[in-house]
């Protein structure tokens, strides 16, 4: 779900390198990601609010909504093969890896978070939820697995930042490795990961080590694959490819073990049956999409890449939609009364406006200039005259 080599990753379509053609069908892949999540999340909370003014609301079932998060580990695992293609093998790869993962991801993470802690601050104060404990908050700034809730479940301060505990420990292997040479790298964190799987088998439930080996780390191994392949020239015939999106396809869709299907508010276990029944079928969707001639982008589906563009702020900003719609549900008889789906359908519409403005004026500017700031410090003097 994250970006390309560059600070300021999703600026442009996902490119390694000057003069490599645009992938549109990734940027399109991450916008569709951000929106399976939105429209599960939407669908749950509105559910809540036609419940509470007595009425009935059937999710739909179109798509396991949240598989969207395996599409995102999916794409990590792709971009990071072929947004570190100028870094394998080089001196300084693993300092320089880091930074730009730092700077991609922890900024606009650790603002959301500190703007919910003040939302739970004023809800504490008026007698609402309990304000975590100091340690929890520390964690979820440092990426760690805690049980922030008491309840066993390892959630960060801000619930959806669990995908973002995935995302920095897969960095940090890749990190081990980089400064090797590619084919070396990509190997050594393939079996990284399935030592990882193999071990998280007989650790108990409830650390941080034991969320760290949960099975779903293999959807980022499963993105490095098609990466490698990229990277390496593999090119598919059309029918091959045709084959693989739409096997992928229809095993997605038909989800034949219901791994999404439970109650609505269900929290999918992150084990086998999910990698091979999300993570598998969304690889081979983006295995037929990217081991070929890139396509152009046909202009219906510009909008979809702007979404693309927006993925990771619609991810991380999208809650505030759900929090405004069930508050007005709240001082308003008339919108609780409103038919589910259109309720769903003018949250998606806010998070999606919301997601648009804050990337381009919080995360983009505030990824570039970091970036920028870590990639060119100032010499000490100048800092001090600053100051």
């Amino acid at each position: 779900m994250k970006g390309p080599s560059g600070t300021d990753a999703h600026v442009h379509p996902v490119a390694a390198a000057a003069g490599t053609p645009p992938l549109w069908t990734v940027q399109m892949f991450r916008g569709l990601a951000a929106l399976m999540v939105v429209i599960g999340h939407s669908q749950t909370a509105m559910a809540g609010v036609v419940e509470r003014s007595g009425g009935e609301f059937a999710r739909s079932t179109l798509l396991p909504w949240g598989a969207g998060v395996d599409l995102f580990f999916v794409i990590s695992g792709f971009i990071m093969v072929h947004a570190s293609a100028r870094l394998f093998g080089k001196p300084g790869a693993r300092a320089e890896f880091l930074r730009r993962r730092l700077v991609r991801i922890a900024p606009l993470y650790w603002l959301v978070t500190t703007a919910f802690l003040l939302l739970l601050a004023a809800a504490t104060l008026k007698g609402g939820d309990r304000f975590p404990q100091p340690l929890a908050i520390l964690a979820s700034y440092a990426f760690v697995p805690f049980d922030t809730r008491g309840d066993g479940g390892l959630f960060p301060v801000y619930d959806l930042g669990w995908t973002l505990n995935y995302e920095m420990f897969f960095y940090a292997l890749l990190a081990l490795v980089v400064a090797w040479p590619r084919h070396r790298a990509l190997a050594a964190v393939a079996v990284m990961l399935a030592a990882l799987v193999l071990i998280g088998a007989w650790i108990p439930a409830g650390s941080a080590l034991w969320f760290w080996t949960r099975p779903i780390i293999v959807d980022f191994g499963l993105g490095i694959g098609v990466g490698a392949l990229m990277a390496g020239g593999t090119i598919l015939p059309r029918a091959a490819r045709i084959a693989l999106a739409v096997t992928g396809a229809v095993l997605l869709i038909a989800d034949p073990l219901h791994v999404f299907g439970g109650p609505t508010g269900h929290t999918v276990a992150n084990a086998w049956p999910r990698v091979l029944l999300a993570g598998v079928p969304v690889a081979a969707m983006l295995a037929a999409a990217v081991l070929g001639r890139e396509p152009a982008m046909p202009r219906p589906l510009l909008p979809l890449g702007r979404v693309g563009d927006a993925s990771y702020s619609l991810y991380l900003l999208h809650p505030f939609a759900l929090i405004a719609v069930e508050k007005a549900a709240q001082k308003s008889a008339s919108v609780a009364a409103a038919p589910g789906w259109l309720l769903v359908a003018v949250t998606v519409a806010l998070a999606i406006l919301l997601a648009l403005a804050g990337y381009r004026w919080i995360e983009r500017p505030l990824t570039a200039a970091l970036g920028h700031h870590v990639a060119h410090p100032r010499p000490a003097r100048t800092i001090a005259a600053a100051e």
